[in-house]
């Protein structure tokens, strides 16, 4: 009990989510064996106060706000092995609205889904000086082909080097998507637009992002994005070091 305490004193928003859960020890629920986990394994408490630390860095309104859509996604367990990514996706938007924050933008918001499924609003907006800052957030997940090894027999495997064609396309038509959705919202293109990219590639460890993000910036380079400043979330894993792209801003939050 003592330990549980102290566990809700350092981790009090992931808890604000655990307490929302009504079977916390169901299989479909995200933080079955939370307070076990906590006290037996040292690395998932760390992963678990860094992902605290992202939350703390939202203002009650923004927190109120992304604890809304994450709520459905608390217990909606992903049947084709991604797990909870889709919860992982709503968190991590906190991630852009801390980067912002980094940058001096104030009044930053969260902005309210339209009512309407095909209106597409920006998730955030705010100020930066005298601009309107307006940012859209995108997650580009592991592919199906790394999900069917992960949750397959194992077998012994090589990771390509270099990224495939097909995930630098993948990658620019999400920045793309992610641009008309921002064009669509502010028509007289009056504010910044930001659009900023949680990418997790196939690599499990993420020993070669280093080479991975300078692929990306070098197919940047090549046919450069206009209209729009792109972020690269950097963010924390096991070979994790800050990192820096030409066409493009690095968030390292390491």
């Amino acid at each position: 009990m003592e330990k549980n305490i102290v566990f809700r004193a350092e981790l009090p928003r992931l808890y604000e989510l655990r307490d929302c859960i009504a079977d916390p020890a169901s299989s479909e629920a995200y933080f079955q064996d939370f307070d076990q986990k906590l006290a037996r394994f040292a690395d998932a408490k760390d992963v678990y106060l860094r992902q605290e630390r992202v939350l703390q860095g939202l203002d009650d309104t923004a927190w109120e706000h992304l604890k809304r859509e994450a709520l459905p996604l608390l217990a909606a367990r992903d049947k084709r092995g991604r797990g909870w990514h889709q919860l992982f996706d709503i968190l991590n938007e906190a991630r852009a609205y801390n980067y912002l924050k980094s940058l001096g933008c104030k009044n930053l918001r969260f902005i309210p889904r339209s009512p309407r499924s095909h209106e597409k609003s920006p998730d955030l907006e705010g100020t930066l000086d005298l601009d309107h800052v307006l940012c859209e957030i995108k997650t580009i997940n592991i592919s199906d082909e790394e999900i069917a090894f992960r949750t397959g027999p194992p077998k012994v495997r090589s990771l390509p080097i270099t990224l495939t064609p097909g995930f630098l396309k993948k990658l620019r038509a999400t920045v793309e998507t992610a641009k008309s959705q921002l064009l669509a919202f502010d028509h007289g293109r009056a504010a910044v637009h930001f659009v900023y990219l949680n990418v997790s590639f196939d690599d499990f460890l993420a020993e070669i992002k280093e080479t991975y993000l300078k692929q990306i910036d070098d197919d940047l380079a090549e046919t450069p994005l206009t209209g729009i400043r792109l972020v690269i979330c950097n963010d924390h894993t096991p070979f994790y070091k800050p990192l820096e792209m030409r066409f493009a801003d690095v968030d390292n939050i390491g």
